[in-house]
């Protein structure tokens, strides 16, 4: 008999009608009323509500722009964050205090934000264009990372490290540090990249790798 930890799956509440009424309260107008659904969300889900909440990444699409994949977690789910356009994939890890960039427009009269973000109410639509920055899966990315326009890719396993500015794109299983980033290793060897890449383990939920799990704790390289 296996001796593994039974999972509690009690954030399935998340689908029923408790996830359809926060849902639509976070669509209303109201940024205090915003602040207390994500509230809500902890006190309904649990601290880890973040990993599993469909409500949430419906919100964060529907409201901010913004996919984010299954189980992803940390500074991705912050409004505010990531810019409109940002895909993020799953089992992703992202520091609170990670943010990315887009450039403030300077071929016109003003760059100040009055003047193009229609979230302070001067203007309406969007007028920059969404960010074009895709976040692989099983991406980790420290405190206090910036992520500037100019990168628009991070594939899939990188690893950011805390601070760093990011300038350009960041290859899959890559351990970037610094100011500007730059490439300092890599994860694994160059055929245990294409494995993992070829094998797409991310796309499985973690039902299903549930019976893996100790071979997920096996350092390979």
């Amino acid at each position: 008999m296996s001796n593994r930890k039974k999972v509690d799956f009690s954030f399935r509440r998340d689908k029923g009608i408790t996830g359809q009424l926060l849902y639509l309260l976070y669509r209303q107008n109201f940024f205090n009323l915003k602040k207390l659904v994500l509230k809500l969300l902890w006190y309904v889900l649990g601290k880890h509500y973040q990993f599993y909440s469909l409500s949430l990444r419906k919100m964060l699409k529907d409201v901010h722009g913004i996919e984010v994949g299954l189980y992803s977690h940390g500074g991705c789910c912050t409004p505010g964050n990531f810019p409109p356009g940002t895909h993020v994939g799953r089992y992703c890890s992202i520091g609170a205090s990670a943010q990315a960039h887009r450039n403030h427009p300077i071929q016109t009269i003003s760059s100040h934000a009055f003047f193009f973000n229609p979230n302070l109410g001067y203007i309406t639509g969007q007028y920059l264009p969404d960010s074009e920055l895709s976040i692989g899966s099983d991406v980790w990315i420290g405190q206090n990372v910036n992520i500037l326009s100019s990168c628009t890719e991070i594939g899939h396993g990188a690893v950011i490290g805390a601070g760093a500015v990011l300038n350009k794109n960041v290859p899959p299983y890559a351990v970037v540090l610094g100011n500007p980033g730059r490439i300092v290793r890599y994860r694994f060897s160059e055929e245990r990249i294409a494995e993992l890449l070829q094998s797409k383990w991310w796309e499985k939920d973690i039902e299903e790798l549930a019976d893996q799990i100790e071979e997920f704790k096996i350092s390979k390289q």
